[in-house]
């Protein structure tokens, strides 16, 4: 046993996980600090399974990654072996999904216990001078912008905490996949919606329409997830992607996936133009406004 123990663990390792010192074998879930991680946290996971044919399965709930183990490859095993496999693989992905949920209900309850103990933005807060944009709805906790993570019907799921510096940070546990941050005006079927990445890209957004009714994302991959989910509600409102442009990067990321969010949920794509002399370090509607403004120029 001992054997199948440290072939599960060298596995984790060469996934850049480092596995917790005592291991349990007993097809339960269980969860772990992983190093570099925030102190005290676990979004470290694992199930491992040992009778008859050892596997499992590990990941983190921080980068999202979930990855399948077994003793044999998969033409090594029989067709029993096999069906075996895939009933213990299913076993872990119930659980990880059960206490995922719980997780994230726990999270969703502190984050409205936060949100009632935030205070009114400071309205010289840096970040807003810096990003030229007002607060919207955001609160303050400390130095701390806190921002509102909701679902379609306004329930908080998770928070959003920008620092004076800019860094950012998610309320852990928290749900984000779908889900977003409201930025200007409740979204309708009248109500042209336009959706963006990050917080002073949408707030720069709604600052140019200010009828229109934006959102941030809270980043690229999860453009398609709201995208999708806003059409499904609102089958006949107008939509538009604003994709960041990440043109210094090798891949494209912001424009791939707006426009991947933008297909998916059969809405309009936009992305910023860019005036001769603008520098290439600018990526978003954010960047633009600022450097505009700097320059003397400001939309109408």
């Amino acid at each position: 046993m001992n054997n199948y123990i440290e072939q599960f663990r060298s596995s984790m390792y060469q996934t850049g996980i480092t596995p917790p010192e005592i291991f349990k074998t007993d097809g339960k879930i269980d969860r772990f600090h992983i190093q570099g991680d925030k102190a005290g946290s676990k979004s470290g996971w694992y199930v491992m399974f040992t009778d008859n044919l050892p596997c499992g399965v590990f990941g983190s709930w921080k980068s999202g990654i979930t990855i399948r183990w077994c003793i044999k490859k998969r033409s090594q095993m029989s067709y029993h072996e096999y069906e075996e496999f895939k009933k213990q693989i299913a076993n872990a992905q119930r659980q990880h999904n059960e206490e995922r949920a719980k997780l994230q209900k726990a999270a969703a309850q502190l984050a409205e216990k936060i949100w009632g103990k935030c205070e009114t933005v400071n309205p010289h807060h840096p970040y807003l001078i810096r990003k030229q944009i007002p607060p919207f709805y955001a609160r303050q906790s400390g130095t701390s912008l806190v921002l509102p993570i909701i679902n379609f019907s306004g329930e908080f799921s998770s928070l959003q905490f920008i620092s004076e510096s800019g860094s950012k940070r998610f309320l852990a546990n928290g749900k984000i996949s779908g889900n977003y941050i409201p930025i200007q005006k409740r979204p309708t079927s009248d109500t042209q919606i336009m959706i963006a990445e990050s917080f002073s890209t949408a707030g720069s957004i709604a600052r140019a329409y200010p009828n229109a009714c934006v959102i941030a994302a809270c980043h690229a991959s999860n453009l398609k997830p709201v995208a999708i989910n806003f059409r499904e509600h609102l089958p006949k409102s107008k939509m538009i992607i604003c994709g960041d442009d990440d043109r210094e990067l090798p891949i494209n990321i912001g424009l791939i996936k707006a426009r991947e969010a933008a297909v998916a949920a059969k809405a309009l794509f936009t992305k910023p133009e860019w005036p001769v002399g603008a520098p290439s370090s600018l990526t978003d509607f954010n960047d633009l406004a600022c450097w505009l403004s700097t320059m003397g120029q400001q939309d109408e």
